[in-house]
């Protein structure tokens, strides 16, 4: 091979390390068994605390979501659970962020399916896929469950196994008018599945 051939294979290979698409995070579509069997613990709660803080050794950005009032439907917790998840501000002013990485707010009532806390990047089983969101609905006088993307939660997911890819952009495009299901139905689910194992 000539040192033309070389420098353009060369070239060709730094492009596709460099050209890799940051904006989409494709994951396996996990059922509700799976995100029971494979989640370390489960809780449903309210987000009490956010905090960013960097790393000095790894040089990583890292937020710490906490949640209180907890109902835990599988593993032991504390009084509190705290995630540590990749991603938040840098020294230098930038921001670092996985897509699919679920975003929280203090006041958030959510259901969690949490594995690999401190150890994964985004420590929830299929990442987004590990977060109901948990809304009061007025006309019905109970709490009903959403998706992280804010989409009615219509019935328990029951496929898995097919990759999906997760686009921030399109995920929040639209809610579905569907009824999204009480969350008493939820706990039930889980603890079903929980018994089997």
């Amino acid at each position: 091979m000539t040192r033309k051939h070389t420098a353009v294979a060369a070239i060709v290979g730094l492009l596709c390390l460099t050209s890799v698409p940051g904006q989409a995070t494709t994951v396996f579509r996990q059922s509700l068994a799976d995100l029971v069997h494979k989640a370390e613990t489960i809780v449903v709660g309210t987000v009490s605390a956010i905090q960013a803080e960097w790393n000095a050794e790894t040089e990583r950005p890292y937020t710490r979501v906490t949640l209180i009032g907890l109902d835990v439907r599988k593993g032991q917790t504390q009084e509190t659970l705290t995630l540590r998840l990749l991603g938040g501000p840098t020294p230098d002013g930038r921001r670092l962020r996985i897509a699919g990485t679920p975003d929280f707010r203090l006041g958030d009532r959510v259901v969690l399916f949490v594995v690999g806390n401190e150890s994964h990047a985004v420590p929830l089983v299929g990442m987004w896929q590990g977060v109901y969101r948990v809304l009061f609905d007025t006309e019905r006088g109970e709490d009903v469950v959403y998706t992280d993307a804010m989409r009615p939660l219509t019935r328990l997911p029951a496929a898995s196994g097919g990759a999906m890819a997760f686009d921030h952009a399109s995920a929040e495009q639209h809610r579905e008018a569907a009824e999204p299901l009480a969350l008493d139905t939820l706990p039930e689910a889980i603890d079903r599945e929980v018994s089997h194992e």
